[in-house]
């Protein structure tokens, strides 16, 4: 009796998943295309996010059933089909985990004596966390063998260095494109950058808030931030315009970034510690089009920046979204005209 009572449960259960999956394209059509969700602030210190490409909404004809389908399907509501489908679950949680790593400093010297610590699940169950500690050996190298589990977090870390990715960076051993493929002879480099003499910095730090949020209107209308005031000023160093046109169904829009008496130089360092002595542009644009390869509603720029006579330094993190008026400025500025951005 309990084995048919699990059979008809089984059945219920695939026609319910079935009879949403017509209706998941009816969904798909009521949502905005390029929808967004709000911005958020990052630490002064941090690496960028990338931005997120949204493609607009398609109209998906529903997946019409086969008779296959369905008997597939009251196969895996049955007892023995769900015991199948736990059986592969669990043979793909348990993937066999091997790792090879190398720590190196920002001049790709091996980093020795660097802390690393692993983590994995072993089993989707309560006690299944499992953790091992080691560390780089003289050629920065290091190894964890023999284990099983889905994926594998790594901390690294030593006294007098920063960490890239903030020490801690996560692979996948069990499903997805990204699975990571162990090779003693070639192993993942973890980047450390070795601290140097850190000095006194003017930052966009304004409260507990990291980070300007500037008002610039969607029509070009060019509007300044004053580096010192923190504030959009008439006086400020920094001019921003933008033409952002409705969001919803946009197909193009645009932003520049100038320093009239100075420039920028877009970068991707994690660590900004030394800002370069030339190479500086006056203006920077950006134009997106939807249809070409760089088309996204939502953007992350960093850059190192220079202005004012004598010469002052610094770097700069600008975030933009189509949907939002408002825009996100991150910076800190060397008030001694050094080029030495490294913090305190």
């Amino acid at each position: 009796m309990r084995t048919k009572v699990s059979i008809f449960c089984g059945i219920v259960l695939v026609v319910c998943v079935l009879l949403l999956l017509c209706r998941a394209p009816e969904q798909s059509k009521t949502e905005s295309p390029g929808a967004q969700a709000p911005l958020t602030n990052q630490p002064l210190f941090s690496q960028p996010k990338q931005p997120v490409k949204v493609a607009a909404a398609q109209n998906l004809v529903p997946p019409q059933p086969s008779s296959n389908m369905v008997a597939d399907a009251i196969h895996r509501g049955s007892p023995e089909g769900v015991n199948e489908m736990h059986q592969r679950a669990l043979t793909q949680w348990q993937a066999p985990i091997e790792f090879y790593g190398k720590t190196v400093d920002e001049n790709s010297n091996a980093v020795a004596g660097v802390n690393i610590h692993f983590r994995w699940i072993e089993k989707p169950t309560e006690d299944g966390e499992r953790t091992a500690d080691t560390q780089s050996d003289s050629e920065g190298l290091f190894s964890l063998r023999g284990k099983r589990g889905a994926s594998l977090t790594v901390w690294f870390s030593k006294e007098g260095y920063y960490s890239s990715h903030r020490g801690q960076k996560s692979f996948n051993y069990a499903l997805g494109p990204d699975i990571i493929s162990p090779d003693s002879l070639n192993p993942i480099i973890l980047l450390l950058h070795k601290k140097g003499q850190g000095v006194e910095l003017l930052t966009s730090q304004n409260g507990i808030r990291p980070n300007l949020a500037i008002r610039i209107p969607k029509d070009n209308t060019p509007v300044r931030v004053d580096f010192f005031q923190k504030q959009a000023s008439s006086t400020g160093q920094l001019e921003i315009s933008q033409n952002k046109p409705p969001w919803q169904g946009a197909t193009n829009w645009s932003f520049s970034l100038s320093v009239p008496d100075g420039g920028l130089i877009e970068n991707q360092d994690e660590f900004q510690f030394q800002a370069p002595d030339k190479g500086y542009q006056s203006m920077i644009e950006y134009h997106f089009s939807i249809g070409r390869s760089n088309w996204t509603t939502h953007v992350t720029k960093q850059f190192y920046i220079t202005f004012g006579q004598p010469r002052q330094y610094g770097w700069l993190r600008f975030e933009s979204d189509l949907a939002q008026e408002t825009v996100f400025v991150t910076y800190v500025v060397n008030p001694s005209g050094s080029r030495n951005l490294e913090p305190p």
